[in-house]
């Protein structure tokens, strides 16, 4: 018995000791990880990835480090210096915002990831050819019911779970295009290329669900497919932006070969016009027979008629962004083309292959070519412009612009007349790509507009020069952040220094007016939220200050809006701006969206419209003479797919507040006080859209019908009494047609018809040395006969004449006006002498001819 004790005790002694050994040896490893851990390091990253730095750990430090390679991002770079720093200090600033963590096993650093755990999937979306970025393509997850449209630097965000999905990317003019990613890591960059639509003569036809368009119609603006618009026929044979959006239901040109747009009820400076973030305040050339922007050098347009989006302010009526291209990456390219009008030559490619490009433009007038057009008033004009741009990538977060335009106009005649007017531009642009979910964009953006006109060229004084012109510096920026794909913000700031130069002359016979400056400056926020399936909701509020500082020449106007000197002329103005639009599906392809907008414009156009094939003309900031413009817009539009085809029916109501009207006989030059010569008052507009668009096979179609009416008040015009607008146009047919006759050959005709605009025809004159000078009766009493005309145009883009692959050209011939009706551009009160009064009719053109060659090699 003593014996069986003495070994119980000595056993139960035993695992006693065995017991204690193992928990000294697993101390002592825990001890020993521990000291792993706390073991200091010098090592410095220099611009490396995050697997490379990893792998440096672990070769040049004999760190025990264990990982998929997979689950590591290849995006994220690493730069720092450690000097004599823990390991958990290194390893956590290395997995910092990876998700990524690591734990000790058995003397062994694993780094390991969650089995769920979302992925931020970003990047570009490209032109595969050229490396030009996509704005608003659309990258979409069908198995989520998720997506996402690109930026206007065609980057794009979408945060989701983990897994191997199906991503469709559509855009307009690309073939669709479907990729299968696996998404194994927390964030995953794609640079997704696309490749151009090849024209094929058996329907083409995209599927879409109904997420997807409610993503697409979300963003309130509208893209023109430019490649599709310089298709359609154009004076002369020019193809021209402006020209194409004129073709676009409820943007009226008034009259013929004009540049001016009048869109929804507002006035035509009511139309916000930016290159590359520059303000565009004259976008005509040739009095607006082309405009500023060279088919050649563009890349996008967008333009935004109902919710002005937050990030843009300082107009009450409309958009229009226009972006150039940044320039063949990859190789050089020489393109151009002439047509009766202009001739035109751009030169782009790599300056850095796949890092760094730039594209250079030019374009003229061809001398002469309108001398039959304008025989009339016996003129000689012509023009020129230049566009530059280069961009650089920095790393994988940054991206440098730097984008320079400049255009002159120069009109002259036999008897000493001359205009000259033109734009100058400069924008330096930094993309900034803070993490995958935050996005920024800062501008330093310079505009300078000149008018130039000759006064008194038959005067005893001798011929002088009356100056205008306004001239900005701004600065600005732009945030997006993508936090999941049911949200979106945006956020920034701007902020705009002005000088006005409403009018001035060198010779001390004229009368000055002051030059004026003010700051306009502006905060925004906007926030897409995707409420469900079928609901959509986008708000913002934009608050704008704009700060008056003129003292020198400041006066007041007192009750009969007489000027009264005052000592200090600066004033403030502070305003908020909501937005927001709604959207809801009723049905599978259906869309119901609701629009209101508030906007404020701070600057005010001075034009004698009088004054015809002019350019004079004058802007004026709102101070203590002149309060901020202001409008209230409500829009609801229904777009649906039928068997007819894909059909919108938009009904918009406006009410503007602050009008200015010159009175009767305004003096514009050589008038120090010519806000004295301006009337307040209020317009309202209201108006319905219908469009209908239709493929059928080698056939495309868009009718469109506008109906709108336009009425102003303005105190002491027209007795104070409601008149229609100078632009009230109440009816409007558009139809756009093209046939694909063969692969290389189409036909694309274009007709419009629209009401007569409104005008006053005197009811009668008395005689005035022998002048008849005419009596008018209620302003804008009478009409001009309706506008009506067909344009016609053959285009063929040959792929037989040359052997290069790299080699395209397009020749096109057209008429403009087939059955030559002589639409009215005005009238003129003829000097013959009858007792009555007779009218000389005056038309711009009749049918006439257009030509044109593009090429590319």
């Amino acid at each position: 018995m003593t014996f069986l004790r003495t070994k119980k005790r000595n056993i139960l002694s035993a695992k006693k000791s065995l017991v204690l050994l193992c928990f000294l040896l697993t101390g002592a490893n825990a001890f020993g990880q521990q000291d792993m851990l706390n073991k200091r390091m010098s090592i410095h990253f220099a611009d490396i990835s995050l697997l490379t730095a990893l792998n440096l750990l672990i070769t040049g430090h004999s760190l025990p480090l264990s990982f998929d390679p997979g689950i590591i991002t290849a995006e994220k770079k690493i730069n720092g210096y450690f000097t004599n720093k823990p390991v958990s200090t290194i390893l956590n600033t290395l997995l910092s915002g990876t998700g990524l963590s690591y734990k000790l096993l058995f003397g062994v650093i694993i780094i390991t990831q969650p089995d769920k755990f979302n992925v931020s999937l970003n990047g570009r979306v490209v032109d595969a050819e050229s490396g030009e970025d996509l704005i608003g393509a659309s990258v979409y997850i069908p198995a989520l019911e998720q997506g996402v449209s690109t930026n206007n630097y065609g980057f794009y965000s979408l945060t989701i779970t983990n897994g191997v999905y199906e991503v469709q990317i559509t855009h307009i003019g690309y073939a669709p295009l479907k990729l299968t990613l696996s998404l194994k890591s927390h964030d995953q960059t794609f640079v997704i290329r696309m490749n151009r639509q090849i024209k094929e003569l058996q329907e083409i036809q995209v599927s879409q669900s109904p997420t997807q368009d409610s993503l697409k119609s979300l963003n309130v603006g509208k893209t023109l497919n430019w490649e599709m618009a310089r298709q359609r026929p154009y004076l002369k044979g020019e193809s021209d932006v402006i020209k194409a959006l004129q073709m676009e239901n409820g943007i009226v040109p008034l009259t013929e070969g004009s540049s001016q747009m009048f869109i929804r009820g507002g006035n035509k400076d009511q139309n916000l016009i930016i290159l590359d973030e520059a303000i565009i305040y004259n976008p005509g050339h040739l009095f607006g027979l082309t405009s500023v922007f060279n088919p050649d050098a563009l890349k996008n347009l967008q333009i935004y008629t109902d919710a002005i989006p937050a990030n843009f302010g300082g107009r009450l009526s409309s958009v229009i962004d226009v972006r150039t291209a940044d320039g063949d990456d990859k190789q050089f390219h020489v393109k151009g083309g002439i047509s009766l009008l202009t001739a035109r030559v751009s030169l782009e490619g790599p300056i850095i292959k796949e890092k760094s490009s730039f594209l250079f433009s030019a374009r003229r007038s061809l001398a002469n070519l309108l001398s039959k057009d304008l025989e009339l008033f016996d003129l000689r004009p012509s023009y020129y412009d230049l566009n530059f741009k280069a961009n650089r990538r920095i790393g994988t977060s940054d991206r440098i612009f730097f984008s320079v335009y400049k255009g002159r106009d120069k009109v002259r005649s036999a008897n000493g007349y001359l205009n000259t007017w033109g734009n100058q531009t400069a924008t330096i642009r930094w993309n900034h790509l803070f993490n995958p979910k935050l996005f920024s964009n800062l501008s330093l953006i310079y505009s300078n507009y000149k008018n130039e006109l000759s006064i008194n060229a038959d005067s005893s004084y001798g011929t002088d020069k009356w100056l205008t012109g306004i001239r900005d510096a701004t600065f600005k920026g732009d945030f997006t952040y993508y936090p999941n794909p049911q949200h979106q913000v945006q956020y920034g700031f701007s902020s705009i220094l002005h000088l006005f130069i409403p009018g001035e002359s060198k010779n001390d016979f004229y009368n000055d007016i002051s030059r004026a400056r003010a700051g306009e400056y502006a905060l925004y926020f906007s926030h897409k939220l995707f409420v469900s399936k079928r609901v959509s909701l986008q708000y913002g509020l934009r608050t704008s200050l704009f700060h008056n500082t003129s003292v020198p020449g400041s006066y007041d106007l007192d009750d009969t809006f007489s000027p009264v000197i005052i000592k200090d002329g600066s004033k403030t103005f502070f305003r908020l701006e909501p937005r927001l639009t709604l959207q809801y599906l009723p049905k599978a392809l259906g869309q119901l969206q609701l629009n209101y907008a508030r906007n404020y414009q701070y600057l005010q156009l001075v034009q004698n419209d009088e004054l015809a094939f002019s350019s004079l003309e004058s802007w004026i900031p709102a101070g203590i003479n002149l309060l901020p413009q202001r409008s209230d817009f409500y829009s609801l539009k229904y777009k649906d797919r039928s068997f007819a085809g894909t059909y919108s029916i938009d009904l918009y109501y406006k009410t503007m507040r602050h009008q200015l009207e010159l009175v009767d006989n305004a003096q514009l030059i050589s008038n120090p006080f010519v806000e004295s010569q301006l009337r307040p008052g209020q317009s309202n507009a209201y108006g319905l859209e219908i469009s209908l668009y239709k493929d059928i096979n080698r056939f495309k179609g868009t009718l469109m019908y506008a109906f709108s009416k336009v009425y102003r008040t303005i105190n002491e015009i027209n007795e104070g009494k409601k008149y229609p607008a100078g632009y009230d146009i109440p009816h409007s047919v558009k139809v756009n047609m093209s046939y694909n006759i063969a692969q290389d050959l189409s036909v694309n005709s274009f007709f419009t018809y629209s009401t007569g605009r409104p005008v006053m025809i005197p009811i009668g004159y008395f005689d005035q040395k022998g002048l008849k000078i005419p009596i008018y009766g209620e302003k804008n009493a009478s009409r001009m006969p309706a506008y009506h005309r067909l344009d016609l145009t053959l285009q063929w883009s040959p792929t037989s004449l040359v052997r290069q692959k790299n080699w395209s050209h397009t020749f096109s011939v057209g008429l403009f006006n087939i059955y030559n009706h002589k639409n009215i551009l005005f009238y003129r009160i003829s000097q013959e002498p009858t007792q009555e009064v007779n009218f000389d009719q005056q038309s711009f053109s009749g049918r006439t001819l257009g030509l044109s060659y593009n090429f590319k090699f």
